[in-house]
């Protein structure tokens, strides 16, 4: 009896802790944050951007990693400048494995005293389909560290690009392409590189880092699977960070024999 008794002491205080956790459910991908307030935070150079968006309680905070765009490169020149800086945010939400990803729309600096307002936040549409995300604790230490295996090759991708910036960059951010003809494959770093067929004009798009989101979740588990040669067809958007190409992949499939070459 006496064991029993100590056992249940020892047990008890780690649930109090466990229950004790603040902890939030990740966002669904296609959320639209409309001017939110925020700080950029990077906890080593091995770790990725992220940015703390409060919630309506002003305790709780959504943790998102900052996808490499141009708007993420003209915050971070400003937050070189004048460290500590705040942001007014807007953009869409992406979301792969246990993580919210943030594409940055559009970004006005603030100064340290501007009035901190709540953000908004439009939902994507419940019956679209979504990796379901389990819960995880509000710290970004915690976030950043488990998941720095998983991030690992977007964090030196984009390394690679502010270290290694191109001056003259044929990507132009927001384009957009439909069904455009590549091969994926993976570079030194463990990154997806989407590499595009020349068109019958001979023309093709500069290679392009693939970035995590629920499309690049199932493409990446069926690359897995198939020589690198495979062909297929992606849809998406490209961003340009220091003149790098990264890809926003909405859709994709592989190439079937009906399909044209010059797709």
């Amino acid at each position: 009896m006496n064991s029993f008794t100590l056992i249940l002491i020892l047990i008890f205080p780690v649930f109090s802790q466990d229950s004790n956790k603040t902890r939030i459910p990740l966002l669904r991908e296609g959320t639209k944050i409309i001017e939110s307030v925020g700080k950029l935070t990077k906890e080593s150079q091995l770790h990725p951007t992220v940015i703390e968006i409060p919630r309506a309680d002003g305790k709780t905070f959504d943790s998102c990693i900052v996808l490499p765009s141009l708007r993420l490169a003209e915050m971070e020149a400003e937050e070189l400048e004048f460290p500590n800086s705040s942001f007014r945010i807007t953009g869409d939400i992406y979301a792969y494995e246990n993580q919210n990803y943030l594409l940055v729309r559009e970004a006005v600096s603030l100064s340290d005293h501007a009035d901190r307002s709540h953000p908004t936040f439009i939902p994507q549409n419940p019956n679209n389909e979504v990796v379901e995300k389990e819960d995880f604790d509000d710290s970004i230490a915690d976030i950043v560290k488990e998941l720095e295996n998983a991030t690992g090759s977007l964090v030196r991708s984009i390394r690679n690009a502010s270290k290694n910036p191109v001056s003259e960059s044929t990507i132009r951010e927001g384009a957009r392409i439909s069904s455009r003809r590549c091969n994926l494959i993976r570079n030194d770093d463990g990154a997806w590189i989407a590499v595009f067929v020349s068109d019958s004009t001979g023309l093709s798009d500069p290679p392009c880092t693939v970035l995590p989101s629920s499309s690049f979740y199932k493409l990446t588990r069926w690359a897995s699977t198939q020589n690198p040669s495979t062909p297929l067809l992606l849809s998406g958007e490209f961003l340009s960070y220091h003149g790098h190409g990264f890809l926003l992949v909405s859709a994709w499939r592989p190439v079937h024999h009906t399909d044209h070459l010059d797709n």
